[in-house]
Parts: structure tokens; sequence; C-alpha cells
């Protein structure tokens, strides 16, 4: 997978893993965590929500400035790893004032300020020469594998810390939740160890975007008329992706909600082992094992294999006979889902762009972005099917439903959004490097973290609606909104193809 790349992108694939580690264990449970210390509804929770997530989405336009100004990348990188640490170990800390809350989450959203837009930049800047440029969309796929690496082992540590402080050592649940934001720090020590321990593989891609003695020998210089046609194309981009990011981050809100309250969480062995870790290490192995068992290579390598896809098979032997004929799950392992199908998927995905690549039918970023927003309506989908014969929010008012549907639902819908983030996300990210005017790469990746930050903000809109309305009603006008929006992106795409046709190679 790393092969042709440069060093540096191992760097920030870690870098990126541990980071994310520490935030999706505290998203794991935030929802949960602002219900059950502030006892808020799930209209009041989601206030909370889009407003975090919006501010820490809109951060890094002033981290990217700062960066492109001042700072430089990497030492951005390194200071927002410290003040993110220091704000999730605030959220450890059991207070119930909001001012408290405020606190801790305004020293997340500096810390991501400095850290989310800026490790991007990095990235693409280890792909300014010639003869690597053609594997920038790839980078920016490692890249956001790394980040699901770490994503995918969040859930469980959320949990581990709850049921370790809650259920064993007898602390209220929500100071169990304080417990698991502590678990975040961890994250972030190792993203900072790694991160400064190996700059010498990322150095010379980390300097200002205004220190010209290390701009790039072939970075071509722009007409005024060549950087407004870029950027206006990218802020119609950033415009359409809004309503992408508007529904996938309800993973952590409505499906968050949807699972707790409508998910018949009483499983059986062979489903629990999906949520296991231990379970889901031993399909891992066996999956992967098997796959380069049959490849052509050495045969020590193909012995390793098997012998991993055997480990693997009797690990998943060993816990399914250890689980009960039913057992309950915890709600927020769903979350788990996503980060491990794009761990799987990541591969099979950049195969089947290499493929098309091979045969000249590869579509370009907005092309990808557009069949994102597609296949996002079909998640949409899923959900609104799952929820035609369940009773409203207002009708189980705040217990749990007395109809609950296959934890496969939810399954299936997480497996659907990841497929559609991982032709979106990594996209627009590669898009944003590509076209934006070397000037401006710090503040335009900012811009696409503001789109996030706009959709992020109108998650609450969700929530209201999922509160007031039937929920198929819910799931079906999200349908809409994402075909709409990659309508939308399918009419534009000669026109951003036209504006975008100067950009050089790198």
């Amino acid at each position: 997978m790393f092969k042709g790349h440069p060093k540096g992108i191992i760097v920030c694939f870690l870098a990126s893993m541990g980071e994310r580690f520490g935030w999706y264990t505290m998203m794991a449970i935030f929802t949960y965590y602002l219900q059950e210390r502030f006892h808020w509804t799930a209209g009041e929770a989601g206030q909370v929500y889009s407003l975090f997530m919006m501010v820490i989405y809109l951060m890094p336009i002033v981290g990217g400035f700062l960066a492109d100004r001042f700072l430089g990348y990497g030492r951005s990188v390194a200071i927002g790893t410290v003040v993110m640490a220091a704000g999730y170990a605030l959220m450890a800390v059991p207070r119930e004032e909001v001012w408290f809350l405020a606190l801790a989450l305004g020293v997340i959203c500096i810390g991501t300020g400095l850290f989310k837009g800026n490790l991007a930049v990095l990235v693409g800047n280890l792909y300014e020469k010639p003869e690597l440029a053609h594997l920038r969309d790839a980078a920016y796929n490692i890249y956001y594998m790394g980040i699901n690496v770490g994503a995918f082992f969040a859930p469980y540590a959320a949990e581990a810390m709850r049921v370790l402080f809650h259920d064993h050592l007898g602390y209220d649940l929500a100071t169990g939740y304080n417990a698991a934001f502590a678990a975040s720090v961890v994250g972030l020590i190792f993203s900072l160890v790694i991160f400064l321990a190996a700059r010498r593989h990322y150095a010379h891609a980390d300097y200002r975007a205004t220190d010209k003695k290390h701009a790039p020998a072939n970075q071509v210089e722009l007409t005024p008329q060549e950087v407004r046609n870029r950027i206006v194309a990218l802020l119609l981009v950033f415009l359409i992706v809004v309503v992408f990011w508007m529904i996938f981050q309800q993973n952590g809100l409505v499906l968050s909600l949807f699972a707790r309250d409508y998910t018949d969480l009483r499983v059986g062995p062979i489903t629990h082992l999906f949520f296991d870790l231990w379970g889901l290490l031993g399909i891992i192995g066996l999956v992967l094992g098997a796959f380069f068992a049959i490849r052509r290579g050495s045969a020590r390598l193909r012995a390793l294999s098997a012998v991993v896809s055997a480990g693997g098979l009797a690990l998943i032997l060993v816990r399914a006979l250890g689980f009960p004929e039913a057992e309950s799950i915890s709600p927020e392992l769903f979350q788990a889902f996503n980060p491990l199908f794009i761990v799987f998927f990541t591969p099979l995905v950049l195969g089947f762009f290499a493929f098309l690549n091979r045969k000249g039918k590869e579509p370009s970023a907005p092309g990808k972005i557009a069949w994102g927003l597609l296949i996002t309506a079909a998640a949409g989908g899923i959900m609104a099917i799952a929820s035609l014969n369940l009773p409203s929010v207002a009708a189980i008012q705040g217990e749990r439903s007395s109809i609950l549907v296959s934890p496969y639902w939810l399954v299936s819908t997480y497996f659907t959004f990841t497929v559609a983030e991982l032709f979106l996300s990594p996209m627009g990210m590669s898009f944003v490097a590509k076209v934006c005017p070397p000037k401006l790469r710090g503040l335009m990746q900012g811009g696409w973290m503001a789109s996030i930050a706009i959709g992020n903000k109108l998650t609450s809109v969700v929530s209201t609606l999922y509160e007031k309305w039937e929920l198929w009603q819910t799931f079906l006008f999200l349908v809409g909104l994402a075909a709409l929006a990659a309508l939308a992106m399918a009419l534009m795409l000669k026109m951003l193809k036209r504006a975008t046709s100067e950009a050089p190679a790198a």
C-alpha cells in the first residue's frame, strides 16, 4: 500500500491515527454524556453537538492562516496536539457546570484548528515533485485509512472505560463517561511522539506558504484570473458537500439515538462477534491471512499468512463458543463499523480507481464526489425502510421502543455511508490540494473544513425533525437532499473541469 510513496506519508498516517483515536473515543459517547450529565433532551443535546461540530471544523480556517503566514504546518500540528490533549483532560473532570463543559470543548476546538487542516496540507506537500503527483489521490486515501484505524479502536476504549468505572467501580454513569474521555489523551500522546520523532521524513514539506525559498521548483505562477477561477471552483464544491456532512455526521447524533432506542441490542453469538473487539480482530486475521495466503508471493509469506488465518479462525471459535445464547451489546459499539469498513475497503476502492485509470475511465475528483452523494442517498433509503413501522420519538416519550429492528439495518447503513465517504472525503482533500493557489493551501484546506463545519451545524436541523416527524419521513428527507446535491454536482462537472484545467500536475 505504501509502495512508491515517500516515508512522510507513514508519519502522517500514524499521527492522524493517534489523534483520531482520541477524537472518536470522545464522540462515541458524547451525545450520551450530554444527556446523562446535564439531563438534556435529544434536541437540546443536538444543539450543543451541532454547535461544537461546527466550531471545531471552522477553526482550521484560523489554523490554516496561522500556518500559512507564521507557524508553518509542522509546528501548528505539534502545538495543536498538545492543546487537544489538554481539552480531553478537562473533559475527563466530572463537573456539572455548563461553563466548564464549554471551556473544555473550546480548548479542543482550538487544538483541532491547528492540527486538522495543516496535517492534510503536509500530506499534499509531500507529493509536489512531478514524479509523485500521480500518487496524491492514493496518498489521501492512505491518510484517511490512518484516521479510521484509530477510529476503529475508539468505541471499544470508550466502552471499556465506562464499564470499568460504572459497572465495576460503582461510579455513576456520567463519571464513567468522564473516564472514557481520559482515554482520549493517550491517543494524542502517541500522535505527538510519532510526529516529533520522525520529523526528518516530512521536514522538506514543512514550510510556510509565504517562504518562497522552500517552494517547489516546479510551482507554476498563476494569473489573477486563474486564481479566481480556482477559488470559485473550490467554493462551489464546498457548498455542495455541506449536504453530505449534514447527513454523514448523524452517526454521532440521530443514528446513535436510533441505536439506543430502536435497535434490538440483545444478540446471539454470531452477531455478537461483530460487536466484540477480539471477535472482530479474529475475523480480520482470518480474512487478511487467507487473502495473502492465496496470493503469489514467497513461501514464507504464504505460510505466515496461513498461520495468521488459522489463528483468526481459532479466536473466532473461542469467542463465539464463550458467548451466551443472547446478550446485550452497547449502542456506542455501532460507531466502530464505519472505521472498520474504511480500513477494509480503502484498498479495494484504491484498486477500483486504479483499474478505471488503466482503462482511461477514472472519474475526476468532483465526479467521485457526485457518486459519493448518490450513495449517501442510498444509505438514507436503508434507514427509511428500516423505520417504516416504528413509532415516533414523541410516541415513546424517552423510553425504548416496544418495536425494535435488527442491528443489521444500522450495520448496512454504516457500510453504505462508508462507501460514500471513500468516494467523497479523501477526494475532496485531494481536489483542494491540486487546485488551490499555492499560497492559500492552509486557508483552502480550512475552507474544506468549513464546509464540514456548516454541515455539522445543520445536523441539529435533522435532530429536530427526528423528534417531531415520523422516523421514516426524516430519513426520506435526507434521501431527497442527497440526491439533489448529487444532481447539482453532476451538472457542474464540465464547468469545474474548465475552471481547473490549468492546474499543474503537482
